[in-house]
């Protein structure tokens, strides 16, 4: 519960007193109980008019505390009008007629004017609806508020304290006319919440405020006393004292010596009341300036107590592991963790505690988490033990390490490929050369023999090596090109590009026998890298073309594009040879020819293909037809 919600509540508390003793009150003066009026009489001290007097102001601090301004506003002035003639009338001996306008009393309990309030009545009547007033029209507390409620507060507690002591002064201002109990338990009950309710819009403390409160009515009831013994001494003649300073110099005496007292405590209690305010306020930004640096923390931070149950977690806790704070606080903390950390944590804190042998706390170590889609992930755990007021707690920082796993078997299996990359290209590159080289050398021995046609046969060997070569090397700066090369983004037409790239293999054999059909939509445009773009689209043919079944009556070669679930789908379907099905685990790979008696490339083609396509954010993968092949490549779609 907050400390607005909890004054809020007193001020609904004391509306609902005011109102319940004024109904009650009137409900006594309509029913005219004389026989209750003879045995009891004091209950019928709060007259008619002031029981509705404090209905309407009950009524009005209810209404004022919603929120309510000009409707409290405007039942509080009549009760202020009211408290204003009745204290006329005490101060200038004049009849205004309104003790008696609403109700004649049934019985006369000895006052000085049947149905009249006493002055101090009326005075409280006025101090509180004005007080009221002001609250209603501005909505928050001041101090002329706390001012008038203070007074208010000072003239109904010395009445409630006068009625225990017996000291009638305090309640009887002027003789036969006092204040009743029941209205000093109502002012009283609205000066508090006028003090107290919301008074640090003042720039005062509460305690400060109880205190002063204490000295003024303590002072006030010395005085009452003062004046009491003083009035007795002068109108019977007689002193209460034996020594030559009377009672009026000893009460004068408590009376200066109780005030500095009072006076020097409440000072030392407003000093103490700064001074804990601002070690409030300090500790206040310390927690709020370390629970900022916690939530904001990349590590997630979560702390449990001796049982395993989770105490708090922050906001990265609640991002790595997928469960808001409140699913996870109250609750085990192996909920986070898959099997077998899950089973074995609580006997292990069990063991903990009994051994003192620590296998994690203290010390860290790579772990396994569970989300809350039931997924596990590799985190960092760190877990340290912390004895807090006589208990012991246990701080854990989880790291999530997915990423870095991810990417440590990334670099593995890269440097992995890097190696069969060199090894495979250095034995490739050499193999050509060195033949090349037996062959120069039988060259030449044909040339000094003269054999002319044997020559030119061993040139044209020459020249397919030198070709290998050649497309090797042109094979290995594509695949260093699409690894470093920064290309901006650009429109790309696929059907032009796909007609292009089938115009680029009319040096290839056979080319001319076989039917390609290029079906992608004139209008269909991606956003993506044209250059990457068009080594796939080249790749994608051109092995479609060196693949082709010899023996197939019509050969065709089929390119299809579109969209398809958020993504651009680019296929080319053959009915050429296929992939065996013992070669398929090896598509996409380095230096891999599943027909080497049928071409004779480097194997580099369908492995750069599905680089470019993830280069590009996208993937490459194969189905096999009844007859031939399809190979689709897809991409973010980029419109």
């Amino acid at each position: 519960m907050t400390r607005q919600w909890s004054w809020r509540k007193a001020n609904v508390a004391a509306g609902l007193w005011c109102i319940a003793v004024g109904l009650a009150m009137t409900a006594l003066w309509l029913a005219e109980p004389a026989g209750l009026a003879a045995r009891h009489p004091f209950l019928f001290g709060m007259k008619f008019n002031a029981a509705l007097a404090f209905v309407v102001v009950g009524a009005a601090l209810l209404l004022a505390t919603r929120g309510l301004r000009r409707l409290p506003a405007l039942m509080l002035l009549p009760v202020f009008l009211y408290g204003a003639l009745a204290l006329s009338q005490h101060l200038f001996g004049i009849d205004a007629g309104i003790d008696t306008l609403l109700d004649r009393p049934f019985v006369d309990i000895g006052t000085s004017r049947p149905g009249r309030i006493a002055p101090n009545t009326a005075l409280c009547f006025m101090l509180v609806s004005l007080a009221l007033f002001l609250r209603a029209v501005r909505q928050r507390g001041d101090i002329a508020q706390v001012a008038l409620g203070f007074t208010t507060f000072i003239v109904a507690a010395a009445a409630l304290v006068g009625y225990a002591i017996g000291l009638e002064f305090a309640h009887d201002w002027v003789r036969f006319t006092r204040m009743s109990f029941q209205s000093a338990s109502c002012f009283a009950a609205l000066g508090l919440v006028l003090v107290f309710a919301g008074p640090q819009a003042t720039g005062y403390y509460r305690l400060t405020l109880a205190g002063v409160l204490g000295l003024a009515t303590y002072l006030l009831l010395l005085a009452m006393t003062y004046y009491e013994l003083a009035r007795y001494e002068s109108a019977f003649g007689i002193t209460f004292s034996g020594s030559g300073g009377g009672t009026r110099s000893t009460l004068s005496s408590l009376v200066l010596i109780s005030g500095a007292l009072y006076g020097a405590l409440i000072a030392h209690l407003y000093v103490s009341s700064r001074r804990a305010r601002r070690m409030a306020s300090d500790l206040a930004e310390s927690r709020a300036r370390l629970a900022a640096i916690i939530d904001n923390a990349v590590d997630g931070i979560v702390t449990i107590d001796e049982r395993g149950i989770v105490l708090t977690v922050n906001a990265a806790c609640t991002r790595i592991f997928g469960y808001a704070d409140g699913e996870m606080i109250g609750r085990n903390v192996k909920m986070l963790m898959p099997e077998p950390y899950h089973g074995e944590h609580d006997r292990y804190l069990s063991s903990y505690r009994r051994t003192g042998e620590a296998k994690i706390i203290g010390i860290g170590r790579e772990v396994e988490g569970r989300r809350k889609d039931g997924t596990t992930f590799p985190l960092e755990l760190a877990v340290a033990r912390l004895d807090v007021n006589g208990g012991t707690i246990y701080s854990g920082i989880v790291r999530d390490i997915s990423g870095r796993k991810a990417s440590e078997q990334a670099l593995i299996e890269t440097n992995a490929e890097l190696e069969e990359f060199a090894y495979r290209t250095s034995h490739d590159l050499r193999s050509p050369i060195a033949s090349s080289l037996g062959l120069l050398g039988i060259s030449r021995d044909m040339l000094a023999e003269g054999d002319l046609a044997g020559l030119g046969q061993m040139l044209q060997r020459m020249e397919r090596n030198f070709r290998r070569l050649d497309h090797l090397i042109q094979n290995i700066l594509t695949v260093t090109r699409n690894r470093l090369m920064e290309e901006e983004d650009g429109p790309i037409d696929l059907r032009r590009l796909v007609g292009e790239a089938a115009d680029a293999l009319s040096h290839l054999d056979d080319v001319m026998r076989i039917r390609i059909e290029n079906h992608v939509p004139p209008e269909l445009t991606i956003v993506s890298k044209p250059s990457k773009f068009q080594v796939i689209v080249g790749n994608m043919l051109s092995n479609a073309v060196k693949y082709h079944d010899p023996k197939e009556a019509e050969p065709r070669i089929d390119i299809r594009a579109f969209r398809h679930a958020g993504k651009l789908r680019l296929t080319v379907e053959d009915n050429g040879l296929g992939i065996p099905p013992a070669s398929r685990h090896l598509l996409f790979q380095m230096f891999k020819r599943l027909h080497p008696n049928r071409s004779f490339g480097s194997g580099l083609g369908l492995y750069i293909l599905k680089k470019t396509a993830q280069s590009l954010g996208g993937t490459a993968f194969y189905e096999a037809r009844d007859k031939g092949s399809r190979f689709i490549i897809e991409l973010p779609d980029g419109e």
